[in-house]
């Protein structure tokens, strides 16, 4: 089979990135686990990845940075938003890395340091895949196609979403009233429009029934 590997976004067309499936890769970031995770949406997904890499340029770096300067609340802040779009992406080692340092800065300190060193060997494994994917010498496997739009403000926006309608929390008013324009570039005015008016009807099966035909 013939494969085309990722080209930088702005000098070149939208490529294909061949994404491996074995165990060693899925070990790192299991990047079907993640397209599943936004309804098969391939295209988020790799703005998904993009951005998770250009956020995460430093690492594990500023929560060091903060743990050292006895910031815990910055520290905790950083670990938690971690542990969020490493799951999203299905970084899921990294994920409960940052969830076993998140729970140590805020219950065990003694503990945190291990848990920090642990949290930055899995952090570099992950950089280096996503840096293989954007070189375009990612391993091979399967196709995923690269876009040249825009990424999405928050790469956790539609997951966090999908989460509190399925919780039938009221918060989702909210997250539309505040995400409007992120939301719009992932799901265009028409299906933004019916999800929006569901949740505001607080019809909240209806609302996902909606957002699910992003899918389609």
């Amino acid at each position: 089979m013939n494969t085309r590997h990722f080209m930088p976004l702005k000098e070149k067309p939208p490529a294909l990135v061949e994404l491996r499936a074995d165990a060693a890769t899925r070990a790192v970031i299991d990047m079907a686990d993640g397209i599943d995770r936004i309804m098969g949406n391939r295209d988020l997904y790799a703005r998904m990845l993009s951005r998770f890499r250009s956020d995460y340029a430093h690492g594990a770096v500023p929560i060091g940075a903060a743990l050292a300067a006895g910031d815990a609340i910055l520290a905790h802040r950083l670990a938690h938003t971690l542990k969020g779009a490493a799951g999203m992406i299905g970084a899921h080692r990294l994920h409960q890395q940052a969830c076993t340092l998140e729970l140590a800065i805020r219950t065990d300190p003694p503990a945190q340091q291990a848990a920090l060193n642990a949290l930055m060997g899995s952090f570099d494994k992950v950089l280096h895949l996503l840096d293989q994917v954007v070189a375009g010498s990612a391993p091979g496997g399967f196709a995923l196609e690269m876009p040249q739009r825009p990424l999405m403000q928050d790469p956790v926006l539609l997951a966090r979403l999908v989460e509190l309608l399925i919780d039938a929390d009221g918060a989702a008013v909210d997250l539309l009233g505040e995400s409007g324009a992120s939301l719009r570039v992932i799901l265009g005015d028409a299906r933004l429009a019916r999800v929006t008016k569901a949740v505001n009807d607080f019809d909240f099966e209806g609302a996902l029934r909606a957002l699910r035909q992003t899918a389609l």
